[in-house]
């Protein structure tokens, strides 16, 4: 649950449906609420509508256009426009200056709904499908531009190598397994170019910092061939157990 104070009142915004205490009574489409009633977002989150009204429009343009207002921001309640819960600069205009993206961007925390996004691209569902799933939304054009902010994200990027740990070490990929691969590579030859890429993923779930700075300092000469330098420091190398 978030909290925003407006006017000296605080609003609150559920973040998932479990949060919403069971006197409170939502509208399923935003678009259809009025002052005062509580609505379910595209984002998952339940919001309270403090503001609605009408904005005119230039002639020969549907004149009329409801927009509704919450703690957050100002929408367009049509059928081809979309509604979050993440805090605009100015709640008060539709153009409003949005931050939405620098909010998904720079929380630190990861949301119950973020959790179970990053707990589904884990187990490899589709980054779409899993942002659809995770918040309860059918556009899928929303879904991809919002899962594209996610998976870029610090927290969600920590949040999937947390699912991934478990499954890595029950299959037995540890920091030997990745530096074995890489050894295999620049001994056995080129065109090892995807299987180097893996190890690199590899090697950013286990967090081997320095190892991964090595590996990609060496990676373009093992599809090159080595320089007698580099060929010293590889042999220089503790000895991996075979």
């Amino acid at each position: 649950m978030r909290e925003y104070t407006i006017k000296k009142v605080v609003h609150k915004v559920y973040e998932s449906l479990e949060e919403v205490p069971s006197t409170i009574v939502y509208l399923q489409d935003w678009r259809l609420g009025e002052i005062g009633d509580w609505v379910l977002a595209d984002d998952g989150a339940i919001i309270q509508i403090l503001r609605s009204g009408e904005l005119a429009r230039p002639r020969n343009i549907e004149k009329i256009l409801k927009y509704i207002g919450t703690c957050t921001g100002t929408y367009i309640a049509k059928p081809e426009y979309t509604m979050d819960t993440d805090r605009r600069e100015n709640i008060y205009t539709v153009s409003g200056k949005l931050s939405s993206e620098n909010t998904l961007k720079n929380r630190k925390d990861v949301t119950p709904r973020e959790a179970m996004f990053a707990q589904f691209v884990a187990m490899g569902m589709d980054k779409v499908d899993a942002y659809l799933r995770s918040y309860k939304t059918d556009d899928k054009s929303y879904a991809k531009m919002q899962a594209n902010i996610l998976v870029k994200t610090e927290r969600i990027r920590t949040a999937l190598k947390e699912e991934l740990k478990p499954l890595l070490a029950k299959l037995n990929i540890n920091e030997e397994f990745v530096l074995s691969g890489i050894k295999e590579i620049a001994e056995l030859g080129d065109k090892d170019s995807d299987k180097l890429k893996a190890l690199l993923e590899l090697s950013d779930v286990l967090e081997m910092k320095e190892s991964k700075k090595e590996i990609t300092a060496i990676g373009g000469a093992v599809f090159k061939g080595f320089l007698p330098e580099q060929t010293e420091i590889i042999s220089d190398r503790p000895k991996l157990k075979e």
